[in-house]
């Protein structure tokens, strides 16, 4: 009852579910991952989500041969997209997919330089059409100019800067409340690489050295899959993301008016003027209405609503 309170699909002051919660319920999937595939759907790029979220259920197609650790390190740093692990998976799994038209050679040739396991690729695949299908199944049919992986690439299967910030806030909508805040750390020397530290709900933890971003010093907040304990506490899977994701797909938000300061489920802080909390709570009562209306009319098409396209360009254009 706890997540389902923490990732809205489930009323607050009471044992009910929220319109999310009643979407959820028809999706035979974990519901961090029904969130994302929903608002995926609702935002007209099922097919890039529904990849990713295959992504997160599998194992990575990232191989390390043995003896040849620091190559493998190489190969998926020149692939890093966006201080993302999960993008850059995504990527991968793109580039995979296009070269896959120029025969098998050409697949197995690139499979080898980008240490990739195509068999786990294969599994991605497999996994993501199982995905969609459930979704539409769900009664979440999208039209064919917004449901294709095209509507997210260009021709060369590159990514505009605003569509990777859209995918990002569907994957905090779906990894929430796996986040934490980035402990930025200076040097002196700018050649030397610091591990990233994060400061989590339940304390500190450091980036696995396997993420693209094991040394990302910067301010911001990390989006993580999952936390594991070996000699220390790691997380594994990474995203960076900007406040607004969170605002606006996180948890409960709380106002300290004299403070001017925002918090999210008690303990995520944003310092800001208080109309901005007002605007985010009421955008997510706008996206419940949607939803409640999707729940009233199944075949009710989204791909025209007014309320979400202005929630998707406000993604957009966040700096």
């Amino acid at each position: 009852m706890s997540l389902l309170r923490k990732i809205g699909a489930c009323e607050l002051a009471q044992p009910q579910l929220t319109p999310l919660g009643q979407h959820l319920a028809a999706l035979p999937v974990n519901v961090k991952i029904g969130k994302m595939l929903i608002f995926g759907a609702i935002f007209g790029c099922l097919d890039a989500v529904a990849t990713l979220a295959a992504t997160m259920t599998e194992k990575t197609p990232f191989m390390t041969p043995i003896g040849r650790k620091d190559e493998a390190d190489v190969a998926k740093s020149s692939m890093a997209l966006a201080n993302s692990d999960h993008l850059t998976i995504f990527s991968a799994y793109i580039g995979w997919k296009m070269i896959r038209a120029d025969g098998y050679s050409s697949e197995m040739t690139y499979c080898r330089k980008n240490f990739l396991n195509r068999k786990a690729l294969l599994t991605i695949e497999d996994v993501k059409q199982e995905l969609i299908r459930l979704v539409r199944a769900a009664g979440f049919e999208c039209s064919r100019s917004t449901n294709g992986v095209q509507s997210t690439l260009d021709k060369k299967g590159k990514m505009s800067t605003e569509e990777m910030s859209l995918l990002k806030a569907i994957l905090a909508a779906g990894l929430y409340d796996n986040v934490g805040k980035i402990l930025f750390t200076k040097s002196v020397d700018i050649a030397e690489k610091l591990a990233c530290m994060v400061e989590t709900a339940q304390g500190k933890a450091q980036v696995h050295p396997s993420s693209v971003n094991r040394d990302l010093q910067t301010y911001g907040w990390l989006l993580y899959q999952e936390k594991v304990k070996y000699s220390k506490i790691f997380l594994r899977e990474t995203t960076l993301v900007s406040p607004f994701p969170i605002l606006l797909f996180g948890g409960d938000i709380a106002v300290q008016h004299r403070e001017r300061l925002l918090t999210v489920d008690d303990w995520i802080q944003f310092q800001a003027p208080v109309k901005i909390a007002v605007i985010f709570k009421e955008l997510r009562v706008l996206i419940d209405s949607v939803l409640k209306k999707k729940l009233q009319n199944p075949k009710m098409s989204l791909e025209d609503d007014e309320i979400l396209q202005v929630i998707k360009e406000l993604i957009k254009i966040e700096k």
